[in-house]
């Protein structure tokens, strides 16, 4: 194991998850100290797009729209 660099408490995840989608307009984060990239992804894209009233294909358009492509 290795040593314990900074203790990062639970509340600052939030905070990350909120800059994220709220200042960065991404459309989802998962932030948690044991979330990894690729974590819960597929259900939180589905969220994502449920909670905003979009379409799969508008969610789709919009990601390429901004990724540039």
């Amino acid at each position: 194991h290795l040593d314990v660099f900074e203790y990062v408490h639970p509340d600052a995840f939030e905070t990350w998850r909120q800059v994220a989608e709220d200042e960065l307009g991404f459309l989802y984060c998962a932030s948690g100290p044991m979330v990894r990239s690729s974590y819960k992804a597929g259900e939180l894209f589905v969220d994502a797009i449920v909670r905003d009233g979009k379409s799969v294909e508008q969610a789709r358009r919009e990601a390429r729209t901004a990724a540039g492509s």
